[in-house]
């Protein structure tokens, strides 16, 4: 059963504690857990072999390869949300050409709930937000002054109760739009959007309609 997802881009690690041979993922290295250094040494196949897309690595003690894997990484969280109006639109922003979710890193003495709805008011400009429930965590790795981060980013789902309100987008984070879309609309730019961003909007959005 899969346990975590971490992307790389259009690639992926899944840890899980078995192999699930019926995995529909094109070009996929199974291999069996064994210790850090292999596990390092994979990853760094995934990453070099353009034709590898997803390593799937399993145990059967996959908190143990979970914290192997988190140790390579410095760990920072994130919280955001998808936010939905009256009309059941969701609201997306445009960061980077790219369309995507609004999120950020929690701060000192937030909780995660309130580090989402401060970081969707300040990068859309949205007011009177109320958490339904929590959405899921995504993962993904990326760099950062030649520091490799494992981003953890929360998400819930949150209703705005104010539909008037223009939408603001925070340009000085590169947020150029920010717009409410249908779930149609929206599962039409998935592929312009990242693979964690598609996770969650899939998640939600397909069973809706």
């Amino acid at each position: 059963m899969e346990l975590y997802k971490v992307y790389y881009g259009n690639k992926k690690v899944i840890i899980a504690n078995e192999a699930d041979l019926n995995f529909k993922g094109n070009n996929t290295l199974f291999a069996e857990f064994d210790n850090a250094e292999i596990l390092q040494s994979l990853i760094h196949t995934l990453l070099e072999i353009n034709d590898i897309e997803t390593l799937y690595v399993y145990g059967n003690k996959p908190e143990l390869i979970w914290e192997t894997y988190k140790s390579f990484y410095k760990v920072i969280e994130a919280a955001g949300g998808l936010v939905l109006n009256k009309a059941s639109h969701a609201l997306l922003i445009f960061r980077h050409n790219t369309w995507d979710l609004p999120k950020g890193k929690i701060e000192n003495k937030e909780t995660i709930e309130q580090a989402a709805i401060r970081e969707v008011i300040e990068e859309c400009g949205v007011k009177d937000l109320v958490i339904d429930e929590k959405l899921c965590i995504t993962y993904h790795v990326y760099s950062l002054k030649d520091e490799k981060i494992l981003k953890f980013s929360h998400w819930f789902l949150m209703r705005c109760q104010d539909n008037e309100h223009e939408l603001v987008p925070q340009i000085i984070e590169g947020i150029t739009d920010a717009k409410w879309m249908t779930a149609t609309e929206a599962l039409h730019i998935l592929d312009n959007s990242y693979s964690s961003v598609r996770d969650v909007l899939t998640r939600f959005f397909i069973k809706s309609l």
